[in-house]
């Protein structure tokens, strides 16, 4: 049975023409559940949703339900979470949940008492109503990693029947029977406070403590109770279920119905329910009931979803104007404030409306429709296949298949605007004077419209292959259209790129693009739509992505077919209904989709494939190029042999280098994501593989331009932040004058840079600095390129005292490169180390500078 919505909106279905129902999703045994009876509705400290059931419990990740129990006669109606492990309650066992095992436990180990279900779902975390077999001697217990702790006992807790649900308040205990509701204090003296009989349940609010009867709401203080609004309620026979919400409003149900109350009014949110057993809401102030047809997650109360009582008819064109909703159906139907003003079953609306003076236009079959209060007309025009109408100031603005019209509402006067735009499908005012057709291909400006010189641009700044079907406006100068995927947008004539909104509409295919007049962008997708903030520049920001997870359940919007209520309701018209919803309400709640990532084993890391994918490589690396030595050594002379065996060496030299990143990097990298931020962590995840890719298919090259080998240090300093934080500061400057394209060694500024890293400046107390310098020299009338790396570090003599373990490899491998590299070169490469000191004398820092010739061959 479906829940339907009677809550108040602009559309009043008072002829049944409009029903209307909250968005939310249902799940069945279909979807996972064990059972569709189900019990109880909790959420876990992680996220996790648990569902009870008559025949065990699901866990809910916000994508799919994982089952326990699943085949045994087990009812679950409560949910705990101790030190930090949850259980699952029945009457008789309790099943702790270690990942997707369970192990079971007695309620009580001595097997005397069951636990009272009917008060599982309304006592705070942590406790419980035990009572014996008989339902008798009944005991609030406080649950622990070492069993139950009494915490209180009387014998009127026994005359509580199962509809009747107690409230635990600090140290009292407010207790409803059939002879009266009742307070217990300290020392568990029971003092009545009413004599009324049909209280169900307490709840405490910012109001003070509250009561729930059969005939409304009840304030509860020292003296007793008082009437605080009136609701009678249809069917409170299995008591009154009710919560609070993040917005402070009351949610309470009955066996069949959900309302809301709030400042002294009741709302009916949804009923036709099969017995309510319990409500809960979760962090992300998602609704959830718990029902003997299955468990129910509504999406807030934002997202409204709208029907056609004629399941044969969709809404086509949507309009709001003078405080009244005026619709056209695909059937002819023309509707306003949910009453039937006209129905021609031989015509049809196209999905756009204009509205000028009062009065709203719809592109029909043949015509246009002009509709004014409870009038409906035709404007008589010639008979065309009419694509859109849109609005010029004071013009309704008219789209055939080759043509775009001008139609005066005054004079009654038709005018052809242009036939120059191809298959025309909508249209735009910046309110400057232009207006902006979107056409097959591309985008079209029409200016001086009204002074009768009129010029047509075709567009060349956006892709003209593609099809501008959607198109929106404020009225001052902005305007937003979609080409497929992408959405741009037009600020005082200069069209760009909405790039900001491109991660989150990429592969949405856009339908339907809306501008809000309190400054927000609404971009209705086919599986989707995107809410975001809108300035007076053009910019989107605060952006926002809405799917089936979190609200939006609307399949496939119509093109270019949204409109807006004076409170700022968007009401949006799609393949089979409506939606309606707040965008700034969405925003500040800021609707999560609600997606709780299980933890994986360790093997399952992220960061174990990495080093085994990298290991991987490495050895097919090394085997190929094994195999590749061995094929070549037996086929060369011993001149090419000689050579040979050199590159050997510079291979084998520049892989030892290579662990020297490694070792120091991976485990800064597997902190930082075990403990900070994953988005962060994804960064330099991609710096990290990206270094390291570079790094692999450079290993055989003996030498690397200035831009590359610059490029190349500057990650790896990146990457060494990551390790040593603000410990760490760097600067790297190439002179205007150096010629980019120069050869340097490969690996020459990684190795200092390293050496000043791990040397100077990981043994230094305090913020160390790295500067890399690139500049161009003469040498004895030869033209250079000189690099240096200095480092305010300790000094190669405190250095070598604090880490006498060091090899030194990173240098010897290099001078050993450019020594073999300087045999085959007339003019060699220099180095030159010099230990920096303080005016003190003492130590402060290294200083490496290489020189090396502009025609210098590897």
């Amino acid at each position: 049975m479906t829940a339907l919505l009677c809550a108040v909106s602009y559309c009043h279905s008072a002829d049944g023409l409009l029903t209307h129902n909250l968005s939310y999703r249902r799940f069945t045994t279909l979807d996972g559940l064990s059972q569709m009876q189900t019990e109880k509705v909790w959420q876990d400290s992680r996220g996790y949703i648990y569902i009870g059931t008559l025949s065990g419990f699901v866990r809910y990740d916000g994508l799919t339900l994982t089952p326990f129990l699943r085949g045994q006669r087990e009812n679950i109606v409560g949910f705990q979470e101790i030190g930090g492990q949850v259980r699952a309650m029945g009457f008789v066992r309790q099943w702790s949940i270690s990942g997707d095992n369970v192990t079971k436990e007695p309620i009580d180990p001595e097997g005397n008492f069951l636990l009272n279900n009917f008060n599982a779902a309304d006592l705070p975390t942590g406790y419980v109503l035990l009572e014996d077999r008989q339902e008798q001697n009944r005991r609030l217990c406080q649950m622990t990693e070492t069993g139950m702790k009494r915490v209180m006992t009387s014998p009127l807790l026994d005359e509580m029947t199962p509809d009747r649900k107690m409230y635990l308040d600090s140290t009292l205990l407010y207790v409803p029977t059939l002879q009266g509701g009742y307070r217990l204090q300290e020392g568990h003296v029971a003092v009545k406070i009413t004599d009324k009989t049909d209280i169900f349940s307490f709840i405490r609010t910012a109001d003070g403590l509250l009561a729930l009867a059969a005939d409304g709401l009840y304030r509860v203080d020292r003296d007793g109770i008082s009437l605080l609004s009136e609701h009678p309620f249809d069917a409170p026979d299995y008591g009154l279920v009710v919560r609070q919400n993040r917005q402070r409003q009351l949610i309470v149900a009955d066996s069949h119905t959900i309302w809301i109350y709030d400042a002294g009014l009741w709302r009916q949110l949804a009923t036709g329910f099969n017995m309510i057993k319990d409500l809960f809401i979760d962090k992300w102030n998602r609704l959830w009931a718990a029902t003997y047809q299955g468990a129910y997650c509504f999406f807030h109360c934002n997202f409204v979803n709208h029907r056609l009582t004629d399941e044969n008819d969709i809404v086509r064109a949507i309009a709001f104007n003078d405080g009244r909703m005026v619709m056209g159906t695909l059937n002819g139907k023309v509707i306003a404030d949910g009453r039937l003003l006209v129905e021609d079953k031989d015509n049809y609306f196209a999905p756009s409306t204009a509205v000028i003076d009062g009065k709203v236009y719809m592109a029909g079959n043949g015509d246009v429709a002009e509709i004014s209060g409870n009038s409906v007309e035709w404007l008589r025009l010639p008979y065309d296949k009419y694509q859109f109408v849109s609005r010029y100031q004071d013009r309704l603005i008219i789209g055939t298949r080759s043509c775009v019209l001008s139609y005066n509402t005054t004079t009654r006067y038709l005018d052809t605007l242009t036939t120059e735009t191809v298959r025309p499908w909508c249209a735009a005012d910046d309110g400057q004077g232009s207006l902006w057709v979107g056409c097959t291909p591309g985008l079209c400006r029409l200016s001086g419209i009204n002074d009768g010189k009129l010029s047509i641009e075709h567009v060349k700044s956006t892709p003209t292959t593609l099809v501008v079907t959607t198109m929106a406006t404020d009225g001052r100068g902005h305007i937003c259209f979609a080409l497929g995927d992408s959405l741009f947008a037009i600020h005082n004539g200069d069209i760009r790129a909405m790039t900001e909104a491109l991660p989150t509409l990429k592969g949405h295919e856009i339908r339907s693009v809306h501008i809000s007049t309190r400054g927000y962008l609404v971009v209705a997708a086919i599986d989707g739509l995107m809410v975001a903030r809108f300035d007076d520049k053009c910019k989107a920001s605060d952006i926002h992505w809405f799917d089936a997870r979190n609200g939006f359940t609307m399949i496939e919007p119509l093109m270019a077919m949204m409109t807006e209520t004076d409170d700022g309701t968007v009401w949006l018209a799609g393949l089979e209904e409506m939606v309606s919803f707040r965008p700034d309400l969405l925003l500040n709640d800021n609707q999560e989709p609600a997606i709780v990532v299980a933890p994986r084993p360790w093997w399952q890391q992220w960061f174990v494939w990495l080093v085994a994918m990298l290991l991987m490589a490495f050895v097919v690396w090394w085997l190929a190029r094994r195999f590749e030595q061995r094929s070549a050594r037996k086929k060369m002379e011993q001149l090419e042999d000689e050579k040979e065996k050199k590159e050997l060496q510079l291979s084998a030299v520049r892989l030892k280098a290579i662990p020297h990143f490694h070792s120091n990097v991976l485990a800064s990298i597997e902190y930082f994501v075990s403990n900070l931020s994953t988005d962060e962590a994804t960064h330099y995840l991609k710096l990290y593989s990206d270094f390291t890719n570079q790094t692999l298919l450079d290993i055989d090259r003996p030498s690397r331009s200035v831009t590359d080998e610059v490029d190349y240090v500057r990650a790896y300093l990146e990457l060494e932040q990551l390790r040593y934080g603000e410990r760490l500061q760097y600067v790297i400057k190439v002179a205007h004058s150096v010629d980019q394209k120069v050869m340097l060694p490969t690996m020459l500024l990684h190795t200092y840079c390293q050496n000043a890293v791990k040397h100077g400046i990981a043994n230094k107390t305090g913020i160390g600095h790295v500067t890399v310098t690139v500049s161009r020299e003469q040498r004895d009338g030869i033209d250079g390129v000189l690099v240096s790396v200095s480092d305010d570090g300790v000094g190669r003599s405190e250095a070598a005292h604090l880490g006498s373990t060091s090899t030194k490899q990173g240098l010897k491998i290099i001078s050993q490169q450019i020594e073999l590299y300087n045999r085959t070169n007339k003019h060699h490469i220099q180095q030159h180390v010099t230990d920096l000191i303080d005016s003190e004398g003492h130590p402060a820092g290294t200083c490496f500078e290489t020189w090396v010739p502009v025609d210098f061959k590897y």
